[in-house]
């Protein structure tokens, strides 16, 4: 995949939250190459996390209901609240996180080829260069390599400013989704 839809989807994202911290890069860049799969290893405990977030999420914003998080729109976030507005049920959105988690698979050599894009575009001749302390990133993406890429949590600030709940999809079943509850699939 060209490197430019990768730096046009970080732009975006970077536009679109400007407190992202390193690690919400880094979750981005994660849920573009893996997906759902680690919510749902346990089908039981998604459903059980999924209603406690049903439950919590509140009222619906300015959020889209989906955003890409993948370069070429192949995954993205369906975020609860407008889900929860326009009448999403528990039941059919944790179908589709399952169905979507048996359809990505992963790659961690992808994953450490965006973070090195993500990285480059960090170093002192580049576009975001004095945006992320250098050294925190460059130890941040040798650990998380060397651990393989595990998933892990947004930022403190993410969360205090931006209260994310979503959860990650294939486009084809947020699509289906959509579809579903007769609501146009207009991700951003």
């Amino acid at each position: 995949m060209d490197d430019d839809r990768l730096i046009g989807l970080l732009d975006i994202h970077m536009a679109r939250y400007p407190v992202m911290e390193i690690a919400d890069v880094y979750k981005l860049l994660h849920q573009g190459t893996f997906g759902p799969g680690h919510l749902v290893s346990n089908k039981k405990t998604a459903r059980e996390w999924l209603e406690h977030d049903f439950g919590v999420a509140g009222q619906p914003g300015d959020e889209a209901l989906v955003e890409h998080v993948h370069p070429a729109g192949a995954i993205v976030r369906l975020h609860l609240r407008p889900y929860i507005s326009v009448g999403g049920e528990v039941k059919k959105l944790l179908d589709a996180m399952v169905r979507s988690a048996e359809q990505v698979t992963g790659d961690v050599a992808q994953m450490a080829a965006w973070w090195d894009v993500f990285a480059r575009r960090c170093q002192p001749d580049g576009p975001l260069a004095g945006q992320f302390p250098l050294r925190e990133l460059t130890l941040f993406g040798r650990v998380r390599a060397r651990e393989l890429w595990p998933a892990m949590h947004h930022s403190p600030a993410y969360n205090e400013v931006y209260h994310p709940s979503y959860r990650v999809l294939t486009e084809r079943e947020a699509e289906s989704l959509c579809a579903s509850l007769r609501v146009p699939y207009e991700p951003v």
